[in-house]
């Protein structure tokens, strides 16, 4: 009957050391009454470890990154070549050098010009004498137009029919201001009617090409703005916007090709460059995005924290879109007002990682990575 009696005690005293270590303060905390739930303390809701927002809809302005190469814009270029049989006397401007137009660029002697020339004051003599002062008009004007096919400029012949003095070189002008490229120009060269001599390009404005697949066909248009990025100025933006749209798509590649035109700040920028393109698509959407540290992606996919009260989450499967400006919009998974861990994640997700590993958290099922 003694011993019977400290029976209970015993018993009692026995489960309390077994069960004892799953008992302690650290484990309660640890395992929540619903183990889907994490839950922070006290100390780690009031010193702020995770900072939440409310998702809702915004409209967002998408943009799309490419790699494009920067050439010159068509329209401000001008290749200078030889009208007439000549030889090169004396360069005036060289490559690299930036010009006005009508700047003297060289002065090459030319017989053919010479003997034109001559004609030129001949028909000047000639109308002194003529009866029929019709004809002799259009024959200076003939004259006077075989000159400038040459080379010769307004000036020249108005210097010439005012002087009555044969200049025996012909000056080479500018046709327009710009950047003297691929000078061939050389003292002493001779060269013939068609010879390249040298290239002059407007370089304030340039053309950037690039690619864009063919699923962002509907997205990009003419007009939207553009912005442009360069490993030689990195801190720099030039920015410009679309002006063509290629025709068709390239079979191999699935790509379409578009320009666009950007202004050149200081003639900073070469032709020939790679550029990384920016283009800012004027469509903007009502959707929910969330920071990029709110989301966590594992084997699985994409898994943000909702909070059901305060300092307590449950894990959420989203489907998340493309990174834009260190935010992601999401497709499903939020809704409107809910309220997402958007700083703090990694340590819900460590708490998260601990209860998977001791088997208090189901293995989460195989999903597709989007």
């Amino acid at each position: 009957m003694r011993s019977g009696r400290y029976l209970p005690f015993a018993l009692i005293l026995f489960l309390t050391l077994l069960l004892g270590g799953f008992c302690s303060p650290s484990f309660l905390l640890a395992l929540p009454l619903d183990p889907t739930v994490l839950t922070l303390t006290p100390e780690q809701i009031k010193a702020h470890w995770v900072k939440t927002e409310v998702a809702v809809p915004r409209r967002i302005s998408r943009t799309i990154r490419r790699t494009g190469t920067i050439n010159f814009d068509e329209g401000r270029v001008s290749v200078i070549s030889a009208r007439v049989a000549a030889r090169e006397v004396k360069i005036l401007a060289f490559e690299g050098q930036r010009v006005s137009k009508n700047d003297d660029l060289a002065k090459v002697y030319s017989p053919d010009y010479v003997t034109a020339e001559v004609e030129y004051l001949n028909a000047f003599r000639v109308a002194k004498t003529s009866q029929d002062a019709s004809e002799a008009k259009s024959y200076i004007q003939a004259v006077a137009k075989k000159l400038l096919l040459m080379g010769a400029s307004e000036k020249d012949l108005s210097r010439l029919s005012r002087t009555g003095k044969i200049d025996p070189y012909l000056t080479i002008h500018s046709p327009r201001a710009g950047t003297i490229l691929n000078s061939q120009l050389r003292e002493g060269l001779f060269m013939n009617p068609g010879d390249q001599l040298l290239t002059i390009a407007d370089l304030s404005k340039l053309w950037v090409y690039m690619d864009i697949f063919e699923g962002d066909l509907p997205l990009v248009r003419q007009g939207q703005k553009i912005m442009v990025h360069t490993v030689a100025y990195p801190e720099m933006s030039f920015g410009g916007k679309i002006i063509y749209l290629g025709g068709m798509v390239d079979p191999a590649t699935r790509t379409f090709h578009v320009r666009g035109e950007i202004s050149n700040i200081d003639n900073l920028l070469k032709p020939g460059m790679f550029a990384s393109v920016i283009i800012s698509l004027d469509r903007p959407t009502g959707e929910i995005a969330l920071p990029d540290a709110a989301f966590i992606r594992d084997d699985q996919g994409y898994h943000v924290f909702v909070e059901t009260a305060p300092g307590s989450f449950v894990t959420r499967e989203v489907s998340a879109g493309d990174e834009s400006d260190g935010e992601m919009t999401v497709f499903s998974g939020v809704s409107s007002g809910e309220t997402i861990a958007v700083s703090g994640a990694i340590l819900l997700e460590n708490m998260r990682q601990d209860l998977l590993n001791r088997g208090v958290l189901p293995t989460p099922r195989k999903r597709q990575v989007r």
